[in-house]
C-alpha cells in the first residue's frame, strides 16, 4: 500500500519476479474499500509505508492484518520510520528486520525459482473500477505484460522515454502503460508520490522530459494552471494519453506550447493487459480526438453485433483474443465465464464503429447506452459533440427517467466562465438529432473523478437523479 515510489516499483519487479502474485493497495481508497480487496487476495504479506501524504498509517496496516486473517506479517518499508521500534511486533517487522532472510536464501536457490515461471502465470492483480457491482480482480499474466509492452513499444514509439509515474499503483496505467512499457524501451522513471502541476511542470523543466503522459483531466488541470504559460516545455516531443478522450482545444494547447511533433494514445482496459488500438504517431488532431487509432494485427479486434461481426460503420461491442488477455477473474470463474464468449473472445462492454478509413471509434459503455424515445443514444457521441464547442474544455453525460420519451440525457460541461445552457443546446442541436439532445445541461465548475482520473460517472447519475 502506498503511492507511486521507486519503493512500489522495486517491490513489484521483485515479487513478480519469484513467481509469487502483486496486487496494489491506494490509501487514498476507505477502510471499506481496502477491507474488500484484502479479503478477496487474500494476501500473505502486506508491504506498507508508516506514514503516507503526511498522515500516519500504521494503524490502518495493523487493522488490516488483524482483520484478514491471510496477512502472517506488514512489514513497514520506510528508511528511518519513526517510532516503529518500540512498535514493532511479532506482525509487524521493519524492512531491514524482514530482509535478513535473504541469508537462507542462496542465489542458486533464486534463480531456480525465477526459472520455474511460466509466461502465462499470473504475475498481478488490478481491481477493476467496479462499475457495477464490487470490483473483481483481473489476473494479468507475464507474457500479457510483455505482448503489451513491446507492440506499444513500437506502435506508439515509447523507446528511449523519459517520463513522470505519478498514477495510483493499484491501476494498469502506472504498472504497464508507465513503468512497465518505460523500462522495456529503456527510458527512464521518474517517480512523484501524486499528481501535482508544479511537480510536473518543475520535473520537466530540470530534468529534460521528453514525454508529457497522463490521463485527459490531469492534462487539463495543468493547463489550466497559471504556470502553463511560462514554464518551459520545449524539451517534450511525445504527449502520451489514455483512459478518456481528449477535448481538441486541450490538445492543441498542449502542442502549441511544447511543439510536440508526436502523439500516442489508444483504446484499452484493464482485462486486456492496455491496449489493443493505437493512434498513429502523426494522426491529426482531429483523428487523435474523435478516434482510438487503428488495431493491430498481433491483437484481434472485432466489432460483433447480433451474433456476426458488425458492417463497417454500424454500431457493436468491441471484443478480442490473444494471450495478452487477463488469465481471468480472481477467485470468479462465473464473472470469468460470463466475460468470454464461446469461442473465447473477451466481451470489452465498449460499443463502436469501424469507420471505412481502418480507424476505431468508441460509442460508448454498453452499460451506459440508453434509450430514448425508442432510439439508442450513446452518451461519448453527445459528449463528443459537445466538447466540439470552442468554450467546453470537458463534457459528461448521463441519463434520467423520463414519463414521455423513457428516458433523456443530462449533461454536465466544465469550460470557460459565463458559459449559456441555451446557448450550448442550440450548438448541439446542429451536430445532433433531437432524440441525442440532453434534456438539461448543467455547467460545473469541476467534474467528479475516480482516483485513476476518469469521470465519476456514478456520482453524477446521483446528482441527475436528485441525489
Amino acid at each position: 500500500m502506498g503511492n507511486p515510489t521507486l519503493e512500489f516499483w522495486i517491490n513489484f519487479l521483485a515479487v513478480t519476479s519469484v513467481g509469487a502474485l502483486w496486487v496494489g493497495l491506494n490509501p487514498k481508497n476507505t477502510s471499506g474499500e481496502l477491507d474488500h480487496v484484502v479479503n478477496d487476495a487474500a494476501p500473505r504479506l502486506l508491504f506498507g509505508f508508516s506514514t503516507i501524504d503526511n498522515e500516519p498509517m500504521l494503524d490502518e496496516l495493523r487493522r488490516l492484518a488483524a482483520k484478514h486473517e491471510s496477512v502472517d506479517a506488514v512489514v513497514v518499508v520506510d528508511h528511518e520510520p519513526p517510532t516503529l521500534a518500540d512498535a514493532a511486533t511479532e506482525a509487524v517487522v521493519l524492512l531491514s528486520t524482514w530482509l535478513e532472510g535473504a541469508a537462507t536464501v542462496s542465489d542458486d536457490d533464486l534463480a531456480s525459482r525465477r526459472s520455474e515461471v511460466d509466461p502465462m502465470d499470473p504475475a498481478y492483480l488490478v481491481y477493476t473500477s467496479g462499475s457495477s457491482g464490487q470490483p473483481k480482480g483481473a489476473l494479468i499474466t507475464h507474457r500479457g505484460s510483455n505482448v503489451c509492452n513491446v507492440i506499444a513499444i513500437k506502435r506508439k514509439g515509447l523507446a528511449d522515454r523519459r517520463i513522470i509515474c505519478n498514477l495510483p499503483i493499484n491501476h494498469v496505467g502506472a504498472i504497464g502503460d508507465i513503468c512497465g512499457r518505460t523500462m522495456t524501451g529503456g527510458g527512464t522513471l521518474f517517480f512523484q508520490e501524486r499528481f501535482s502541476p508544479d511537480a510536473m511542470f518543475d520535473t520537466i523543466e530540470t530534468e529534460r522530459l521528453n514525454t508529457v503522459g497522463g490521463v485527459p483531466a490531469m492534462l487539463q488541470m495543468c493547463a489550466d494552471h497559471p504556470r502553463f504559460e511560462s514554464v518551459d516545455l520545449s524539451s517534450v516531443d511525445l504527449l502520451a494519453w489514455g483512459g478518456a478522450a481528449m477535448p481538441a482545444e486541450l490538445l492543441q494547447r498542449w502542442l502549441d506550447k511544447t511543439g510536440a511533433t508526436h502523439c500516442t494514445m489508444g483504446y484499452g482496459m484493464t482485462e486486456v493487459t492496455g491496449g489493443v488500438t493505437y493512434s498513429g504517431l502523426t494522426d491529426s488532431v482531429e483523428l487523435l480526438c474523435t478516434t482510438v487509432g487503428t488495431p493491430d494485427a498481433r491483437q484481434p479486434i472485432r466489432i460483433w453485433r447480433d451474433g456476426q461481426e458488425a458492417a463497417i460503420g454500424e454500431t457493436g461491442e468491441i471484443q478480442t483474443t490473444g494471450d495478452f488477455l487477463m488469465a481471468g477473474y480472481w477467485r470468479n470463474p462465473e464473472a470469468t465465464a460470463a466475460a468470454f464468449t464461446e469461442d473465447g473472445w473477451f466481451k470489452t462492454g465498449d460499443l463502436a464503429v469501424l469507420r471505412e478509413d481502418g480507424y476505431v471509434q468508441i460509442v460508448g459503455r454498453m452499460s451506459e447506452m440508453f434509450k430514448s424515445g425508442g432510439y439508442n443514444v450513446y452518451p461519448r457521441e453527445v459528449e463528443l459533440a459537445l466538447e466540439r464547442h470552442p468554450g467546453i474544455s470537458m463534457a459528461a453525460v448521463v441519463s434520467i427517467a423520463d414519463p414521455t420519451f423513457q428516458e433523456v440525457g443530462v449533461a454536465y460541461v466544465m469550460g470557460e466562465p459565463n458559459l449559456d445552457p441555451d446557448e450550448i443546446r442550440r450548438f448541439a442541436a446542429e451536430h445532433l438529432a433531437s432524440y441525442k439532445l440532453p434534456r438539461q445541461i448543467n455547467i460545473v465548475a469541476e467534474l467528479p473523478m475516480l482516483p485513476i482520473g476518469k469521470v465519476d460517472k456514478k456520482a453524477l447519475q446521483v446528482l441527475a437523479d436528485g441525489g
